[in-house]
């Protein structure tokens, strides 16, 4: 196919590159940086731009701004064999929720495999849900993912004051030929960060993502950004946000509700942002063969049942981003002209350039 011509190309590279040079210039040491970016260009590979290298020129304003610690010590504040309370000591939420969810592993891979859940305080906006749950499938586990926003951008079911974000979550189940099944979905109809991406290319949004600060839809993604998303499923979905903000921030003393800061708007306080990961060893409750033939099987059943017309495929969760992932590593990955813009204008304070080109996308 052909690209877009409101967008360019950047390979993987050139990406990592550019943003591990940005995130050193203000403080963040290499290691640390390198696993921020690559969680980064994880998401924009996967076709999830709305948590990809959109969302580092405000991670490097709230860095600059000692908003985020840059190097976090990160530590088990409460524990027990299945269970653990992680302090982020403000640090970036992709190496927070790293540490946590490796926790999790380990602790799980003791004493002949454990079900293990690790809540999470002091943390910050940590990516992409998905790439935390997905870490529990290379060792044959189920893993769970969970955060509260760092926005409060939606409402309580008939409310017209936020007190919720739309707090994702992130469920990943390994198989065995197959793909692992990985749900990875915000609460509301669309994640804010879509909205923003669009705000910064000038495009419209669809009428049901947001209403304006009026209350009524809007195709306008300035205006939606000024206003709240909307929950999916009406009340189901607040009932949805609710309870994934509760699992996040309760067991740990995160920030919930109006104790929530924006991300955006005050970037002088630190968030005390809230996760909560866990894990399930499939050989608990059932060997790992046979587990992972029934996937395989289930899968097929979901792929294979008669289409409705116009359908050229059914897709599992997950699906569509690992075959996204896959193209754009070949052939690079497509960024807006005005996301595009606003990186360039972050390096060039530090003297950085990313590099694109325009061509055919094939």
């Amino acid at each position: 196919m052909t690209i877009a011509t409101d967008t360019r190309i950047v390979f993987e590279e050139a990406l990592t590159a550019f943003g591990a040079a940005v995130l050193r210039e203000v403080g963040v040491p290499v290691h640390e940086a390198q696993a921020i970016v690559e969680n980064l260009v994880q998401a924009d590979l996967r076709d999830v731009e709305s948590h990809g290298f959109v969302r580092l020129p405000i991670y490097v304003q709230r860095l600059a701004a000692k908003a985020i610690n840059p190097c976090p010590d990160i530590r088990v504040v409460r524990e027990t064999p299945t269970s653990a309370v992680v302090d982020g000591d403000n640090g970036m939420g992709q190496l927070v929720g790293i540490r946590a969810m490796q926790i999790a592993i380990d602790k799980a891979q003791q004493n002949g495999g454990m079900c293990v859940f690790v809540s999470v305080r002091n943390s910050n906006h940590y990516g992409a849900a998905a790439s935390f749950a997905q870490m529990a499938c290379r060792h044959d586990m189920i893993g769970f993912s969970y955060t509260i926003g760092g926005i409060n951008h939606m409402v309580p079911w008939g409310g017209a004051e936020a007190r919720l974000g739309n707090n994702p979550f992130a469920v990943a189940i390994p198989a065995g030929t197959e793909h692992p099944v990985v749900l990875d979905m915000a609460c509301s109809v669309a994640a804010r960060g879509k909205i923003i991406v669009a705000a910064k290319e000038g495009t419209p949004i669809p009428p049901d993502w947001a209403v304006g600060p009026d209350g009524k839809p809007t195709t306008d993604a300035v205006e939606a950004l000024k206003g709240f998303v909307q929950p999916v499923g009406g009340p189901k979905g607040y009932s949805l946000t609710l309870v994934i903000g509760l699992l996040s921030s309760m067991l740990s003393g995160a920030a919930f509700g109006s104790e929530v800061t924006h991300m955006y708007d005050d970037i002088e306080r630190p968030q005390n942002i809230g996760h909560l990961f866990g894990v399930l060893p499939i050989h608990l409750f059932e060997d790992v063969d046979v587990f992972r033939r029934r996937m395989d099987k289930a899968i097929g059943e979901m792929r294979n049942a008669r289409r409705a017309p116009g359908v050229e495929r059914i897709y599992l969760p997950g699906e569509r981003e690992e075959h996204s992932f896959a193209h754009r590593r070949a052939h690079g990955i497509p960024i807006g002209i005005g996301v595009l813009a606003e990186l360039n204008e972050l390096g060039a304070q530090y003297g950085l350039k990313l590099e694109s080109i325009e061509r055919p996308l094939t």
